[in-house]
């Protein structure tokens, strides 16, 4: 059975993905801050009739994350589909915002991408493929100046997706970001089962020749 590894778990995105690849027999394994959110969203998932495990970690902690990655592997095996899925929306103007939080908000939005490869890269490797998906958002371009942090985040993320993606396409690893171009919502400019749909067609994508792969996709309304 495949394995679905969401790192940034909740009722959006990750959720609509989740149910997407569940539903075509992946097992889920979902990484979030809080109990409360991954534990609704994994019983949901097996009442679906979706296997289903979670653990709360840190993804700014990369000894949290990378122990709570090798947990989900141990329980699922190893992850054939990563979706990195963190955002950390601080609410900080520039005047306001401390260089610690700075730093903190980086190190969850795109520093855990990478922790998050490095402890899956072991299966990958050995099996000669894999997905990597990273949600980005237009604040890479646009900033929001109420949220400084956001699209520092996001414009560290899509350069390191870039990197990684061409460090790893030779090894069959196909890393790609969406850059969300929307607010997402069940009634909002964007439907969560649209990136949903997105993200299956990229998976499926990995089957196919590698210098046809996509790197970088943008998700308008």
């Amino acid at each position: 059975m495949p394995h679905l590894l969401v790192v940034g778990a909740g009722p959006g995105i990750s959720a609509a993905t989740a149910r997407r690849l569940g539903a075509e027999n992946y097992a889920v394994g979902l990484v979030a801050r809080r109990e409360g959110p991954i534990a609704e969203l994994g019983a949901t998932l097996r009442r679906d009739g979706v296997r289903a495990e979670w653990v709360t970690a840190e993804a700014g902690d990369p000894g949290s994350l990378t122990a709570a990655v090798d947990s989900l592997t141990a329980a699922l095996g190893p992850v054939d589909v990563l979706l990195y899925n963190v955002s950390v929306g601080r609410q900080a103007a520039v005047p306001e915002l401390a260089p610690e939080d700075l730093l903190a908000d980086l190190a969850a939005g795109a520093v855990g991408l990478q922790t998050a490869v490095r402890a899956i890269l072991p299966g990958m490797r050995h099996r000669g493929t894999g997905t990597v998906l990273v949600t980005g958002g237009g604040s890479a371009d646009r900033p929001v100046p109420s949220m400084a942090t956001l699209g520092v985040q996001k414009a560290a993320l899509r350069a390191l997706v870039e990197v990684q993606a061409r460090t790893l396409a030779p090894e069959g690893i196909h890393v790609v970001t969406a850059t969300i171009r929307g607010f997402v919502g069940e009634d909002r400019q964007i439907h969560p089962d649209r990136v949903a749909a997105l993200y299956a067609e990229l998976v499926a994508e990995t089957a196919g020749p590698p210098e046809r792969w996509r790197t970088v996709v943008d998700l308008t309304p």
